[in-house]
């Protein structure tokens, strides 16, 4: 396969530079970088939605962690749940506020610059988490294509998104967006006709799942204690409203209408896309669990196995396409929190200091660098799971915003100091349990971080907004009007 795949690989390569080269025009101001220009209709939003969320972390490590411990582990119902919670609550409301970014819209809803420093140092921490993950998912893809080692494969596939991302803003980001979603269901399509002559269709590949694994189809899955299985679908429930690289996006839309429209259709669009990652766990529980030393190399296997060199590479291109969509999504956020969050609104705006568009540009550019060389250096040494590894992000960001966020679109008493007390509290909670788990106490692993960080962080924000004040009069007309 490492023919074709270098063939494959070296034109899906081409096209991402291109993109980027070509966006990098249109870059006139930060409205540009950010957030494209606030220009795309409800189609493009729901497919940039749809890539980003489905990214090469949840192919490879949904695959291996389905196989693992059953159809349960990515669940439908978590996952819409999160999404009516944008649309019903969040997606006019942030569209209509026009900022660039979440600690934007926290910092203006609570008119607190602390709020606002905050809130973009949690998205700095919960991103680069992130793109370690994305990374390393895009490691494995490279070398699996190519035959090229480890690290020179991780190398690569860095350099290449960094570099479209940094030239390219948010506008290269949507337009590779299109192109790897293209990418990802030719994948999954032609890795789907290459396993129905050895696993049948889905209903036959989930009962030999079940066969070759007793409990895999079971509402309880495999391996799952009942606590543990709440958290880990209320954790997944939380990350679908709180996603930073989903909810910015609603800036990107070109009204409200777009807004609400692009993340129903991005919710279809990602039900349909979960069934994939469903049917290629149970055939890797069946067909080739036996073959292969870690779940995040199940996928991988399969293609390798099922498919034509040819086919392999189409289908593993789709898979770094998938790690490639969110990685940019990603950057983006962690330039505007140092340069439009921390620099400009936290530091020199508030004490009078003005400074050019090209200024923050340049210093959104720089962090993208930094940021993408952090997450290179962090997929070298990461020996967890690549879900679960995203499902530590998720959690530190649910239990920092989820309810300063949705409270303070719907609740006029939430406080100012509540809400940067709950956040606080939310995502240290969230930390201090995922470095337990991780440093394997038994107490840590009976749930998910995301549980004790939530509890904190809504009983903070509920105590602390009856005894403090809320925003003033003009600021909630603002997010209230009549």
């Amino acid at each position: 396969m490492q023919t074709a795949g270098l063939f494959i690989l070296g034109i899906y390569l081409l096209i991402m530079v291109s993109i980027g080269v070509l966006a990098a025009r249109f870059q006139k101001s930060t409205t540009d970088f950010w957030v494209a220009g606030r220009g795309f209709g409800a189609f493009v939003l729901a497919v940039a939605i749809m890539a980003s969320i489905m990214h090469g972390g949840t192919m490879v490590g949904g695959t291996g962690q389905i196989a693992a411990m059953g159809a349960i582990t990515l669940n439908n119902l978590s996952f819409a749940l999160g999404f009516l919670v944008v649309l019903f609550f969040m997606a006019e409301k942030l569209r209509n506020f026009g900022g660039f970014t979440l600690p934007d819209f926290l910092g203006e809803r609570y008119e607190s610059n602390s709020m606002r420093a905050f809130s973009a140092f949690v998205i700095l921490v919960t991103a680069t988490v992130s793109l370690i993950a994305q990374t390393k998912s895009m490691g494995i893809i490279v070398q699996n294509m190519t035959g090229l080692s480890p690290e020179f494969s991780l190398i690569l596939a860095t350099a290449i998104f960094v570099f479209y991302t940094t030239i390219g803003g948010m506008m290269a980001a949507v337009w590779t967006d299109i192109v790897q979603w293209a990418f990802m269901m030719l994948g999954v399509i032609a890795l789907s006709v290459g396993l129905l002559p050895h696993i049948g269709g889905f209903s036959a590949a989930a009962q030999a799942a079940e066969k070759a694994a007793p409990g895999w189809t079971a509402l309880t899955g495999i391996g799952w204690t009942p606590l543990s299985l709440f958290s880990w679908y209320f954790v997944w429930f939380i990350a679908y409203f709180t996603r930073i690289e989903f909810v910015t996006k609603m800036y990107t839309a070109r009204d409200a209408r777009a807004a609400r429209l692009g993340t129903a259709w991005g919710l279809i669009l990602i039900l349909l896309f979960i069934n994939f990652m469903v049917y290629f766990g149970a055939a890797a529980r069946v067909l080739i669990w036996d073959k292969i030393k870690s779940p995040d190399q199940a996928l991988p296997a399969l293609m390798a196995t099922y498919l034509s060199p040819f086919w392999a590479a189409v289908a593993l291109s789709g898979v770094a396409a998938a790690a490639m969509s969110t990685v940019s999504s990603l950057l983006l956020l962690s330039g505007a929190a140092i340069s439009h969050d921390f620099l400009r609104k936290s530091y020199f705006e508030p004490k009078g200091i003005h400074k050019s568009e090209g200024y923050y540009l340049a210093i959104s550019r720089l962090t993208l660098l930094a940021v993408g060389l952090i997450a290179l250096l962090g997929a070298f040494k990461t020996p967890t799971l690549v879900l679960t590894i995203v499902s530590y992000a998720v959690a530190l960001s649910g239990a920092a915003f989820a309810m300063p966020m949705l409270l303070g679109l719907v609740w006029r008493r939430t406080s100012p100091a509540a809400a940067l007390a709950s956040s606080i509290g939310g995502f240290l909670g969230s930390a201090f349990w995922a470095i337990a788990t991780e440093m394997g106490y038994a107490w840590a692993k009976v749930m998910h971080p995301i549980i004790p960080g939530f509890v904190i962080s809504l009983i903070l924000i509920l105590t602390v907004s009856l005894f403090t004040p809320p925003s003033s009069k003009e600021t909630l007309q603002k997010f209230f009007p009549a």
